[in-house]
């Protein structure tokens, strides 16, 4: 009989590897979750799936259908701008702490996240390398951005919205081309910031997601959207 902590790893396994199939929308937004197949392709008992579940349910990655067990929490193709709105209002007050706060050692984790993800997004770009890996260095370089920011709250508060937009970047994978062209602004970003210009960081901050809200809203209009399979 398994004890309490082999139970408590294989939840934690179960649930990580659910996180990033419903983050990648490998398990696609608004569909049932079908456990009995999840338990075949992961050997995950149904009460370490079910847990898991329940986790990601608080998250907001998945949701609880009545009498029909889960499913992947749907993605609304016209929410974008009213996440990033959101973000923005938590985002903000992240980077003008951790901007306060962050010394020489938290600069040399930015450049060097930073540079990966950089490198990363070009390889998806050109098709050697999954958008996975490059959502990976992103969130990344976000974590250690932000990570010196003093109010926790605030940060985890960012960080399920956070995933939520790391969705979005699955199901409208033209964001990594356009993301691409936009290496001259992540320059002047980290610029801002080593500079300890505050002011000038947050306002290139709000340009970069006006900039790639209204990319999103094109893709939406136009209807030139790559969804995820």
């Amino acid at each position: 009989m398994q004890d309490a902590t082999q139970d408590d790893s294989i939840t934690q396994r179960a649930y990580l590897r659910l996180k990033s199939d419903l983050i990648a929308c490998r398990l696609p937004p608004g569909q049932r979750i079908n456990i009995s197949r999840i338990q075949r392709e992961t050997g995950f008992s149904q009460a370490a799936v079910r847990e898991a579940l329940s986790r990601l349910t608080s998250e907001g990655l998945a949701e609880i259908e009545r009498h029909s067990g889960f499913r992947a929490s749907p993605i609304s193709t016209t929410g974008f701008r009213e996440l990033s709105e959101a973000s923005m209002v938590l985002e903000v007050p992240c980077l003008r702490s951790a901007i306060e706060h962050g010394g020489l050692e938290w600069e040399g984790k930015l450049l060097a996240t930073i540079h990966m993800s950089s490198r990363m997004l070009a390889e998806v770009v050109e098709g050697r390398a999954e958008l996975d890996k490059y959502t990976a260095h992103r969130e990344a370089f976000y974590d250690a951005l932000l990570s010196p920011c003093e109010n926790k709250w605030l940060l985890k508060s960012w960080k399920q919205l956070y995933v939520q937009q790391m969705r979005y970047r699955h199901t409208f994978r033209k964001l990594a081309e356009y993301e691409l062209s936009l290496s001259e602004y992540y320059r002047n970003f980290i610029d801002a910031i080593l500079a300890r210009d505050t002011d000038r960081a947050i306002a290139l901050c709000l340009e970069k997601y006006e900039k790639v809200i209204d990319f999103v809203e094109h893709l939406e209009a136009t209807g030139d959207e790559a969804k995820a399979s």
